[in-house]
């Protein structure tokens, strides 16, 4: 039997004397809690600046000014960018724009000489601050709001429209595009990503908002990561479409916009940390596809007397989000619901299978380690020390004499690498860059002992089901912009921050710790996509093929996802293989499942003192789409909860 959790039907409105009053709802049909009243003051938060940005001239980057680009803000350098695009797409490459501005005057598409879309490219500028892309003033080709044009356009291999999910690892960092003034018919970027793909430490400028769309996300974009970005005016600051496949944002900054901040058509956005400074709503979540979204950690702020912060007649899951401005702060269904804080809300009744909390787990988040060493006197380049790209030989012993100089990052001029042993990181080294190098190691890529510095690892794609990263590190280990790795741990104390990754399957064992950002998992039955045996995991933005188990959460696991999508694209050929596996453990997780040939027929398998219960899809709904705002499996309070009778930690 579901159990629809209502708490017995009770709205949770906080009495400012340190405790909830409890008014009965008798036809209310989701959980909220509420605090505080809402604030007409308007915020004045400015916008986030972005840390610049340095590399070696040694680490085989593709400079554009090579094919002529000038980035003097004089010179019109289209026809330059377009060259360079062309000559690399489809080869992993990296085209670096030194600091300056690049004046250009028509859309920069990410095709081939065919005509086609490509993939596999990285834009890298030198920080928002240094390197811009702006269009012209008055640009002949963006006059027309009603067919608007990008400044850049991505798009999906093989295509001509680009829209398909086939546009892997594409990804823009570390600049800024201006659309210039009197450009009323302009995109700022137009965006697909498959897989894997991010947008990270980027500025969208609109500066006369006459701009139609900061960020276009409408081409069946995802999995892929947006964060650290900053967008002021456009009508829309972000415009998400397509019930395919899902995208993750983090630390968004949204001002000035015409009619929304970020509007969502039927994707499921899973958002944490939005910042919007808005007369305008902050989000419109809505679609025949009905989400769930996810909206977390935010402040949405400016407001008008006569608007709503959130609107959402889709459904959604939103927690710890404070408003002030606004008319009232989220408007779902029928519901107006008037505060300055939403503890947490979902659009539905919880569902559970045992008696459990009808809160979200709540579990305590950690932020992502950052290092960046501006200093290049601390970098190492592993072919100063033999390793020799694209020979097909070994490298390993020559990565791992680089690894040993004590620098702090140790670097991969793009290229192939073959390791027939597994390289140890140790010591002083914090980071290992590979500017999108492929890997491949058939006896294991790294085996990590840092117990000085948490040790990030990012731009690398392992080839092969036997790239294995082995982590028995005391600090922690992150994991950026990756495709093929297998993670596997042996200390207790493992802690993995993952963001933007693309793996088999990932397995977390006992005491082990996982914070995921866009982590996608593809790989058949019978071993699950994840398996937590005993640890805890909290996943934004999770993404999977293949008719296999997505969490199975044993032996005491904890385990949090906000924002699945789940995809067995292959069909599900066993169908007693369920979606989740709860074992003596406890799991929320707000996820839709779609799928356009055979779907799974069990949804969740839950095992409590022996007991076991079976949720089937058929309970849930018919149809190629499920949208569960909040399954919730286990008896522990939310980890942030206080006493019985206080308000749960913000």
């Amino acid at each position: 039997m579901i159990k629809l959790l209502q708490a017995d039907a009770l709205l949770k409105i906080w009495s400012g004397k340190g405790k909830f009053m409890a008014i009965a709802l008798a036809s209310l049909c989701c959980f909220i809690i509420l605090s505080g009243c809402l604030s007409a003051s308007v915020a004045n938060i400015p916008a986030p600046t972005f840390e610049s940005v340095v590399f070696p001239t040694d680490a085989n980057l593709v400079n554009v000014k090579d094919y002529g680009a000038k980035g003097d803000g004089l010179t019109d350098d289209t026809a330059a960018i377009r060259q360079a695009v062309r000559q690399n797409l489809m080869q992993h490459k990296t085209l670096f724009f030194p600091a300056g501005t690049y004046l250009i005057s028509d859309v920069i598409e990410w095709k081939r000489d065919n005509g086609t879309y490509g993939a596999f490219l990285t834009w890298q500028g030198e920080g928002s601050d240094r390197t811009k892309i702006k269009l012209q003033d008055s640009a002949e080709l963006f006059q027309d709001p009603e067919h608007p044009q990008a400044l850049v356009r991505t798009g999906s291999i093989g295509t001509k429209d680009g829209k398909g999910p086939r546009a892997h690892s594409n990804y823009i960092f570390d600049m800024t595009f201006d659309v210039g003034s009197d450009n009323p018919g302009t995109i700022g970027i137009d965006f697909n990503a498959s897989n894997t793909g991010a947008i990270e430490n980027v500025a969208i400028v609109d500066r006369d908002g006459k701009g139609k769309v900061g960020l276009e996300l409408t081409r069946e974009v995802g999995p892929c990561l947006i964060k650290n970005v900053a967008i002021e005016g456009f009508d829309r600051g972000i415009n998400v479409t397509s019930a395919l496949y899902s995208i993750t944002f983090e630390n968004i900054y949204l001002a000035k916009q015409n009619q929304v901040g970020i509007f969502n058509d039927s994707n499921v956005i899973a958002v944490r940390k939005l910042t919007s400074v808005n007369k305008v709503p902050a989000v419109i979540n809505q679609g025949h596809w009905s989400g769930p979204s996810v909206l977390i950690d935010s402040e949405l702020h400016g407001g008008s007397p006569s608007e709503v912060a959130v609107k959402s007649p889709a459904h959604l899951f939103m927690r710890n989000v404070n408003v002030s401005g606004y008319k009232a702060a989220l408007q779902s269904d029928r519901q107006l619901l008037k505060s300055s804080h939403i503890e947490e809300f979902v659009s539905a009744q919880p569902i559970a299978l045992f008696d459990s909390p009808a809160t979200s787990l709540n579990l305590a988040i950690a932020e992502t380690p950052e290092y960046s060493d501006r200093n290049l006197d601390n970098w190492v380049n592993v072919t100063d020390y033999g390793a020799n790209p694209n020979d097909r030989l070994d490298d390993s012993a020559a990565i791992q004499k680089a690894i040993d100089t004590g620098k702090s990052t140790v670097y991969f001029p793009h290229g192939e690498y073959r390791l027939d042993q597994p390289v140890t990181v140790k010591g002083e080294v914090r980071r290992l860059i590979g500017f999108n190098s492929p890997i491949i190691a058939p006896n294991g890529f790294l085996h990590l002992e840092n117990d000085r510095y948490p040790v990030i690892i990012e731009r690398f794609n392992c080839f092969g089901d036997r790239c294995k990263i082995e982590n028995v590190a005391s600090q922690p280990v992150v994991l950026r912009h990756f495709i093929g790795a297998l993670f596997s741990a042996t200390s207790n104390n493992a802690t993995w921050f993952v963001e933007n990754v693309v793996s088999p399957r990932f397995h977390l064992g006992n005491g082990q710790t996982l914070y995921a950002r866009q982590l996608n998992c593809e790989s058949p039955p019978p071993e699950p996509l994840f398996k937590n045996d005993g640890g805890k995991a909290w996943i934004l933005g999770y993404k999977t093929e293949f008719g296999n188990t997505v969490a199975a959460t044993l032996n005491g696991g904890k385990t949090e996802i906000l924002g699945g999508l789940f995809y067995p694209s292959q069909g599900v050929k066993d169908k007693s293989i369920p979606l989740f596996i709860n074992h003596n453990s406890a799991v929320s997780a707000v996820y839709r499942e779609i799928a356009f040939g055979s779907t799974y027929t069990v949804h969740i398998v839950q095992t409590r003192e022996g007991k076991t219960k079976t949720l089937k899809r058929d309970t849930l709904g018919k149809g190629k789409m499920i949208a569960v705002p909040l399954y919730r499996g286990g008896a522990e309070e939310a980890e942030g909860a206080e006493e019985a009778g206080g308000a749960r930690g913000r």
